[in-house]
């Protein structure tokens, strides 16, 4: 019997799972800064998190950490956000949380926000003028 010629077998490209965590960043008027988190803050993303903000923090003079799509945050990560509101108080700079929600919320009720920072719903904030 002859033998059919044979292909190699097809290749099957799965895409990786989503991030755990992204953050985005956007320039507002009036020198305000907006970082966008989704996902999870946890260990593994705080190396990130802690750059972005501190960029923000440099070139804001308010920032804006969106966290309605935050979905938890771990303690090292909330220690980078109370480090921020120490630099943010000696530069300056005004550091809003926005809309905290579920595990995120709860962590922050509990421990409190850091001193000089406030948390926001975003009916709440006052437009930056510029």
């Amino acid at each position: 019997m002859p033998s059919l010629p044979t292909s190699p077998p097809p290749t099957v490209t799965h895409p990786g799972p989503p991030p755990l965590f992204s953050c985005s960043r956007r320039a507002e008027s009036g020198g305000q800064v907006r970082l966008v988190l989704a996902g999870e803050l946890d260990l593994a993303s705080r190396a990130h998190f802690k750059q972005a903000l501190s960029d923000a923090l440099s070139d804001g003079a308010r920032v804006l950490l969106d966290l309605r799509a935050l979905t938890l945050i771990d303690c090292a990560s909330l220690s980078v956000v109370f480090d921020a509101a120490l630099d943010a108080h000696r530069g300056g700079v005004v550091l809003i949380l926005l809309e905290p929600r579920g595990q995120v919320r709860r962590v922050l009720d509990l421990v409190g926000a850091p001193a000089g920072v406030a948390m926001l719903e975003s009916s709440d904030l006052e437009p930056v003028a510029g």
